[in-house]
C-alpha cells in the first residue's frame, strides 16, 4: 500500500510541474483564476504553490497587476540544460554590440533575488591576448564589483537592507564587507550617475562597469557590464564606455518592456 505521505508528496510535484509547464506555454503573465481553471485546482492551492515557487525565484510576481510569470531562476537553470533561454537570446546582441564598439568582454547579469546574489547569463570576450576567463552561469554577490553594485543600487531598499544584511567578503582578497553606512552611500552615488564602477573588487587587478536592465513592471533583471584589465584602463575612456554600456543597457530594457525613464532617477 503506498505511503500516504509519499502520494502527497508525488501529487505536489505533479501539480507543479503542470502548474510550470502553463506558465512557459503562455509565454507571459497569468492570473491565479488564469491557473486555477486550466489546472483545475482550487485557488487556495494554486496560491501555496505560487509561493513556494516566488521563494524560489522560480515564479516571478506583479503585485500590481496580479499576475505571474516564469521568473529568472527558472531562466537561468534552464539555460544550463539547453542553449539560448529567451532571456539569453534577447540580450546576446546588446552584449554583442558593446564588444564590437570597445572590444573590451562584456557580461550579462541576471538578479537571483532568492539568494540576492546575480549570475552571468551571457557573456562574449575581448579578442585582446590578456582578458579573463568568463565565467557563464557562475553566481555572486550583490555587494561586490559592478556586476553586483549596479544591480544592488537599483533595488528597493528592502531588498539592498536583506543582501547587505548577508556580509559576504570580497571574492578576490576576502576583505569584509563595507559598514552598511559606507555602502549606502556608495548605492546613492550609483544610482544617480546610473552605473558602477568597481576597481579589483571580484577579480584582483580588474575594473568593472555595470549599467543596470530592467523589464516590464519596472523591474531590475541585471546589468550589462565592462571587465577589463586594470592596466588597459585609463580613467578617461571612461565616460565613452559607459556612454557606450547605458546605451546598450537602455536598448535591452526597452526590448524587455521597461517604458520608464533610464536610467532611473535616484531615489
Amino acid at each position: 500500500m503506498e505511503d500516504t505521505g509519499e502520494a502527497k508528496s508525488v501529487g505536489t510535484v505533479l501539480r507543479v510541474v503542470r502548474l510550470l509547464r502553463f506558465l512557459a506555454e503562455t509565454g507571459g503573465e497569468v492570473t491565479v483564476t488564469q491557473i486555477s481553471d486550466q489546472l483545475q485546482l482550487p485557488a487556495s492551492t494554486v496560491h501555496r504553490l505560487l509561493h513556494l515557487l516566488i521563494a524560489e525565484g522560480i515564479v516571478q510576481h506583479d503585485p500590481a497587476s496580479r499576475r505571474y510569470q516564469v521568473g529568472v531562476e527558472l531562466i537561468r537553470i534552464s539555460s544550463l540544460i539547453a542553449t539560448g533561454s529567451s532571456l539569453k537570446a534577447i540580450a546576446r546582441p546588446f552584449v554583442q554590440a558593446v564588444v564590437d564598439r570597445c572590444n573590451e568582454a562584456c557580461l550579462f547579469v541576471v538578479h537571483l533575488p532568492s539568494t540576492h546574489q546575480v549570475s552571468v547569463l551571457e557573456g562574449i570576450n575581448s579578442s585582446h591576448p590578456l582578458r579573463y576567463e568568463l565565467q557563464i552561469y557562475a553566481a555572486h554577490s550583490l555587494l561586490w564589483g559592478a556586476t553586483g553594485r549596479s544591480v544592488l543600487a537599483f533595488l528597493p531598499e528592502a531588498e539592498q537592507e536583506m543582501a547587505m544584511a548577508l556580509g559576504t567578503p570580497s571574492p578576490a582578497d576576502g576583505r569584509p564587507a563595507p559598514p552598511r553606512d559606507q555602502l549606502r552611500a556608495d548605492l546613492r552615488s550609483i544610482r544617480a550617475r546610473g552605473y558602477a564602477v568597481s576597481w579589483g573588487e571580484k577579480i584582483p587587478g580588474a575594473v568593472g562597469l555595470g549599467a543596470p536592465v530592467l523589464m516590464k513592471g519596472d523591474k531590475v533583471v541585471g546589468s550589462l557590464c565592462l571587465t577589463i584589465p586594470q592596466m588597459r584602463f585609463e580613467a578617461a575612456q571612461e565616460p565613452a564606455l559607459t556612454h557606450l554600456l547605458k546605451q546598450q543597457a537602455e536598448l535591452l530594457s526597452r526590448a524587455l518592456g521597461y517604458k520608464g525613464s533610464y536610467p532611473p532617477a535616484a531615489g
